[in-house]
């Protein structure tokens, strides 16, 4: 099988040029993440990721002892990523009619990346894999607080519902911008901002007519 570990060995001459070790490794991630980016977990394998770092899959290994550890290093950096530029958009502004428009304005642009790195959170095709699984509920979980917040602190819906519709909303709002990145002609579909208000307005229409907690009795 061509993804276990191989022997130890010095980076062959003529296949690129020699690196100290952690910008090798740095540029093995670089490597790696558009290898699984472009191919998904299934798809992509330490061959393809050590041709295109042009090192010998020896090399590769003395840095990550298995595809499924390279990839995990992968999907905390990029949940990291994202969940800053999340809770950025979050927690600099008061209003929560404008931290629903940032926060679905930040989605947008997270998926819009041309790399399409938002595939190994949301489209790996290892959804099963229990530490895989566990990362990427990390971010549902965030946006649904965030959204159940919300929902709270404007309507009169009791907690346990508010769960609920925030669980809905998200998946509404992660699955269309999904669909946006991955299954829409890049050249004829909207742009993000303008798609991102689009869909902002929809999730917005649905909280407002939700009970107000300024029409309850006081």
């Amino acid at each position: 099988m061509t993804d276990h570990p191989a022997a130890t060995a010095p980076e062959e001459p003529g296949r690129g040029r020699r690196l100290p070790r952690q910008e090798r490794r740095r540029q093995l991630l670089d490597c790696a993440r558009a290898v699984f980016a472009a191919e998904r977990y299934a798809g992509a394998s330490m061959e393809q990721i050590a041709e295109r770092a042009e090192v010998s899959k020896p090399v590769l290994y003395q840095h990550f002892p298995s595809k499924h550890e390279l990839f995990l290093e992968l999907l905390d950096a990029e949940v990291a990523s994202l969940r800053a530029l999340l809770e950025a958009a979050m927690d600099t502004r008061r209003d929560n009619r404008e931290r629903v428009r940032a926060t679905v304005a930040a989605v947008f642009e997270y998926m819009a990346s041309p790399e399409r790195t938002h595939r190994l959170i949301f489209d790996s095709g290892i959804d099963g894999d229990p530490e895989v699984r566990m990362r990427s509920e990390a971010v549902h979980r965030l946006l649904s607080s965030e959204v159940a917040r919300t929902i709270r602190a404007d309507t009169t819906v009791a907690e346990a519902e508010a769960e609920v519709l925030s669980r809905g909303l998200v998946g509404y709002l992660l699955g269309a911008a999904r669909h946006w990145a991955d299954r829409l002609d890049v050249d004829a579909r909207p742009a993000a901002a303008e798609m991102a208000r689009t869909v902002d307005a929809l999730v917005w229409r649905g909280l407002a007519s939700l009970p107000s907690a300024d029409d309850a009795p006081r």
